[in-house]
């Protein structure tokens, strides 16, 4: 049965966690230069359909990114992303069939109340996943850009991020890093503390 056209969401200024698995849990990405062409993807649809990226995690068979909407709707970007990351897979590997598995999953989050919270999240996935033992050994990760005392890339929106935590950015660089590091000590709090009921769209 074939599926409904879907309806792009407009909503302006908010904040998504977005996950996108590879269909049948099988791997999106396969060597280094599948993560590097996805990442090149993400700041071509940065700069076509402008978007704040504020952190990435690029798994072996799925991935998580937090994004905050300008005027361009969230399906509309995510459609752009996987679709042209589906186009550079099929033509170096082949095969048929869909890429991810269904529409990707998105949740919206208070901003206010857990925007470094889901970052921290994100971050620490591939800790999760058991890929690594710490974050900064994660190679594919916003994670080391904010280990960075300076960083001139269009791809993470980490001005913006790190003025959440105050006016001096060093400081607040490093507050997050703190953050980051309050979990890995505690397992307890690795799980969200913000609202998990995705949807697809």
């Amino acid at each position: 049965m074939p599926r409904k056209a879907r309806k792009y969401i407009i909503a302006s200024n908010t904040l998504y966690h977005i996950v996108s698995r590879g269909n049948n849990q099988r791997r999106i990405f396969r060597s280094g230069r599948d993560y590097k062409k996805f990442l090149s993807i993400l700041e071509k649809t940065k700069k076509e359909y402008p978007f704040y990226l504020y952190s990435y995690n690029l798994l072996p068979n799925h991935y998580h990114l937090e994004i905050e909407t300008q005027e361009v709707p969230i399906s509309k970007i995510m459609h752009q992303i996987n679709n042209s990351y589906a186009k550079y897979f099929r033509r170096r590997y082949g095969g048929s069939g869909h890429l991810f598995q269904g529409r990707f999953f998105s949740a919206l989050v208070d901003k206010d109340a857990y925007f470094w919270a889901l970052a921290r999240y994100i971050d620490l996935n591939a800790v999760e996943a058991g890929i690594v033992k710490k974050p900064e050994d994660y190679r594919w990760s916003s994670y080391s850009i904010y280990c960075q005392k300076e960083y001139g890339g269009d791809l993470i929106g980490r001005e913006r991020f790190l003025r959440y935590g105050g006016e001096d950015l060093e400081r607040s660089r490093k507050s997050y890093l703190k953050f980051i590091q309050e979990v890995l000590k505690d397992k307890r709090k690795r799980k969200p503390p913000f609202p998990v009921n995705k949807k697809m769209i």
